[in-house]
């Protein structure tokens, strides 16, 4: 059940997400707190933390959040260059965007490391380790959910080759 609600929740803000396909700072600013709120949220149901572990850890996450406001800026915005650039691919701009996403997945992967490791001194490793599952397991739900939705480069082309 847990799943479903987590499941749910992520997949409507990202189809949210999607039907802004060209946003303004303020609407990407608006899309990343509800984001935020949502995973919050979902995050609560997945680290179950009681007690001063409770206020530590919550404190700590807000921080984890608001550290990464940026980042999720920069993957909306990276998501709409990739749209943008179906209609006009070429080398450069094919490198580009994989790069840009290399180091958007180093520095996610950074933060979590960080943000483990700062949990696990202020409560215990099992809620930290509990932090990163439910972490990664948000944005494997993201990932999946937005890789459905949008075809791949070869599979728009290849498509449009048929008609």
């Amino acid at each position: 059940m847990k799943k479903q609600i987590i499941f749910s929740a992520v997949f409507g803000l990202f189809a949210f997400t999607q039907v802004q396909a060209q946003t303004s700072d303020a609407e990407t600013d608006a899309v990343v707190n509800l984001l935020g709120v949502q995973k919050r949220e979902a995050v609560a149901k997945l680290v179950p933390v009681t007690g001063k572990d409770s206020i530590s850890f919550w404190k700590i996450y807000d921080e984890y959040l608001a550290v990464n406001k940026e980042a999720a800026k920069t993957r909306i915005n990276l998501y709409q260059r990739t749209a943008k650039a179906y209609s006009n691919m070429d080398n450069a701009t094919a490198e580009s965007l994989a790069k840009d996403y290399f180091k958007l997945r180093t520095v996610q992967e950074k933060s979590l490391e960080l943000y483990h490791d700062k949990i696990k001194k202020a409560t215990n490793p099992i809620i930290a380790f509990e932090f990163y599952q439910a972490e990664v397991y948000i944005l494997t739900q993201i990932r999946a959910s937005l890789m459905q939705q949008i075809p791949t480069y070869g599979q728009l082309v290849a498509g449009s080759k048929k008609k």
